[in-house]
């Protein structure tokens, strides 16, 4: 990775704009595939963490306080892996994914994410970025939080079999 992100706060907040917006775009992507498949449920779900991604793009931009930020190429980048931290692979999701695979993705993507963030925030020399960096990953580690209690409220038996009506017969 290159060592100028540890150091340039315009050149962080610039891959964190990024990353969201990358991530809400493919989330974007996905929530439409599941609509057309009459997916529902999570369709719902990837909507709304395209809108959270699209609200944190915003924000990181607000941090930029009128400066310029610089215009990167693709390449130019400094991910951990090929790819920005919080883009799930293709390959990760389908159309008749269920709830629990999709939220397994977003698990992934979003302690990716705070990895990165946290990388960022342990590895500068420079207080300002130290103290955004580590504010971005508290932000992220609530969203792993968030999702992980989603995880669970579907894998906890004792919820999935409640019956809210249970049949009874007269005595």
């Amino acid at each position: 990775m290159n060592t100028a992100l540890y150091e340039d706060e315009l050149l962080f907040l610039a891959h964190s704009v990024t990353l969201e917006q990358e991530a809400a775009e493919r989330l974007y992507e996905l929530a439409d595939t599941l609509e057309v498949h009459n997916n529902r449920p999570l369709h719902a779900l990837f909507l709304e963490l395209a809108q959270l991604s699209e609200r944190h793009a915003s924000d990181v931009l607000a941090h930029c306080q009128g400066r310029q930020l610089p215009a990167l190429q693709a390449w130019e980048y400094s991910w951990p892996d090929a790819e920005s931290p919080e883009s799930f692979q293709y390959s990760q999701v389908h159309y008749l994914m269920s709830a629990e695979q999709a939220l397994q993705v977003a698990l992934e993507v979003e302690q990716n994410t705070l990895g990165f963030y946290s990388d960022v925030a342990r590895r500068t020399t420079q207080p300002s970025l130290r103290q955004l960096a580590e504010g971005f990953a508290r932000e992220e580690a609530e969203h792993v939080k968030a999702v992980q209690a989603r995880l669970q409220a579907l894998q906890c038996p004792a919820l999935n079999n409640l019956d809210l009506d249970p049949p009874h017969s007269p005595e």
